[in-house]
């Protein structure tokens, strides 16, 4: 795999890792005890929602791009790796606690993405 295509699949799933992190800071700051038309109001209206989302689009994109140029089969397992930066973002960002669990997990996580890259 090229340099280029192996930094455009990390590219990827940070941005989608980086989303999902983007959308539990926003999510935490909206008041889910009101009506639903000002409930939807305030989730679109909420900077940290709208930030994620473009974000998202932006992986789509690229990911749209990757699967042209790689088999699905390969690519996607590949992907898993976004649960791993995400643990580590949520700890990181968030304050999240990554339990002996989740590093067995992201352990396996690990080995399974190694595997598929060699194949």
């Amino acid at each position: 795999m090229k340099f280029l295509n192996c930094f455009l699949v990390f590219l990827q799933i940070i941005m989608n890792s980086t989303a999902q992190v983007i959308f539990k800071k926003g999510a935490s700051m909206i008041n889910y005890n009101q009506p639903l038309g000002s409930l939807c109001l305030s989730i679109i209206a909420n900077i940290y929602v709208c930030s994620g989302v473009f974000v998202l689009i932006m992986g789509l994109i690229l990911w749209i791009y990757l699967i042209s140029q790689f088999d699905v089969g390969f690519l996607y397992p590949i992907t898993s790796l976004g649960f791993v930066i995400t643990s580590i973002a949520g700890w990181a960002f968030l304050g999240e606690i990554i339990t002996w669990h989740r590093v067995v997990g992201i352990s396996f996580i690990l080995v399974g993405v190694m595997f598929v890259a060699k194949s």
